[in-house]
């Protein structure tokens, strides 16, 4: 399914920092759906997410989450007990670790995020991503 790594945020070592991967045509094969009056709201209703899947006995769960333009932050600490394995669907969008060089995300591209992973994501254009919560 991935054609290797097209860039990565960090380095990639023991310590599993975020993996950017390519992925062929992601963004265009999607099997589940979800109803947009279902997704729950952010507190400044720019972002929605919607849960989508959860593996029985709570070690997964599939997410959507749909974004407008904007700026998110991403703070470790409300995430330290699960892996976060990311595919955009739709729109373009920067993510950036702290002192780590930008990454570009576009349709067809995954990655991976360690258990409190911290950064921020630039929303470029309207973003619908699926993400996989792998708790540990």
């Amino acid at each position: 399914m991935a054609t290797g790594t097209v860039g990565y945020l960090g380095h990639v070592n023991s310590d599993y920092e975020a993996l950017a991967i390519e992925a062929r045509d992601l963004g265009q094969v999607w099997p589940l759906a979800y109803r947009a009056d279902r997704l729950e709201t952010g507190p400044d209703e720019k972002e929605h997410w919607h849960q989508l899947w959860a593996a029985p006995g709570g070690q997964a769960d599939l997410h959507v989450w749909t974004v407008k333009p904007g700026v998110y932050e991403v703070n470790g600490a409300d995430r330290p007990n699960f892996y976060e394995v990311t595919t955009i669907m739709r729109g373009h969008a920067t993510v950036q670790e702290p002192g780590k060089e930008p990454f570009d995300l576009r349709p067809g591209q995954c990655f991976v995020c360690p258990p409190g992973w911290t950064g921020t994501w630039t929303v470029h254009e309207y973003v619908e991503k699926s993400f996989l919560f792998l708790y540990v």
